[in-house]
């Protein structure tokens, strides 16, 4: 008798991953799951560093876009050409472990993410920083080490617990359901959508399952893409009711403050 397995579209959104691509795929390729029973398609979201050519060289199926539209229309686009109605979202820079959808499909629940664990830890710099921040914030779910291996993320908790969808398995009818009102690239393309599913059913985050992700070098890089995820992270937290609304406020009128005495009192 043929053991029932669930049926996996993994789906790879690619802006510009030439430097990282390979090792994202080259993890996907080589789980530890019936190649049968799962597929791989890069959307190719308008790059131009040559990366659609790196991915022409793997096993996969790409997908592409006539002009850079955002993770939002890529996953989108990749929703609508999987196989399979389970659908597993796989950023660029995360590296499931060879026995991801192994475990995934063992638990049998969605949705699902793996305990993300980041790879080589920066020593300083803006990294480092923002590591840092993350084990502030997200104690004891931050990081991997002494986490539970299990937590249900529902609306009481869900700003305490650690979240995103850089390697996230889930229903193709659930995620159609918690679709934002645009695809706009400067929509909230992860946490807006998270919140809006856990009101339909709490999301698993179990480490027993784990992804690594590979942190940008150095600090144009990191700046960078800070600026690119800047609105989406106002999207939802600093629009009203957002947890850091009120002290962004804050920090503007500060900043607005320190402007008008510098503009009036010059030195």
């Amino acid at each position: 008798m043929t053991e029932e397995r669930t049926h996996y579209s993994i789906i790879v959104p690619l802006y510009n991953g030439a430097e990282i691509l390979e090792a994202c795929l080259t993890a996907l390729v080589n789980q530890d799951y019936p190649r049968d029973q799962c597929e791989i398609i890069v959307v190719n979201d308008g790059s131009t560093d040559g990366s659609p050519e790196i991915a022409a060289r793997f096993p996969v199926r790409l997908v592409h876009l006539p002009s850079n539209q955002g993770r939002i229309a890529a996953r989108n686009a990749g929703a609508e050409a999987a196989t399979h109605d389970t659908l597993v979202f796989n950023d660029v820079r995360v590296f499931p472990e060879r026995g991801f959808l192994r475990k995934a499909d063992a638990r049998n629940y969605q949705p699902l993410m793996p305990g993300i664990e980041e790879e080589g830890i920066a020593r300083w710099g803006f990294p480092r920083f923002f590591h840092l921040l993350r084990c502030r914030l997200y104690h004891p779910y931050y990081p991997l080490d002494g986490s539970p291996v299990e937590v249900f993320i529902r609306n009481e908790n869900f700003d305490t617990i650690p979240k995103g969808t850089g390697c996230f398995v889930c229903g193709r009818d659930l995620r159609l359901q918690c679709q934002p009102a645009s695809a706009d690239k400067t929509m909230s393309d992860d946490t807006r959508i998270l919140r809006e599913m856990v009101n339909r059913k709490p999301i698993l985050r179990t480490t027993a399952a784990r992804a690594f992700y590979r942190q940008r070098r150095g600090s144009a890089a990191v700046i960078s893409h800070l600026f690119q995820r800047g609105p989406l992270f106002a999207d939802y937290y600093l629009r009203k009711g957002g947890r850091y609304r009120n002290l962004y406020g804050l920090i503007l009128c500060f900043l607005g403050h320190m402007i008008t005495v510098s503009t009036i009192f010059p030195a």
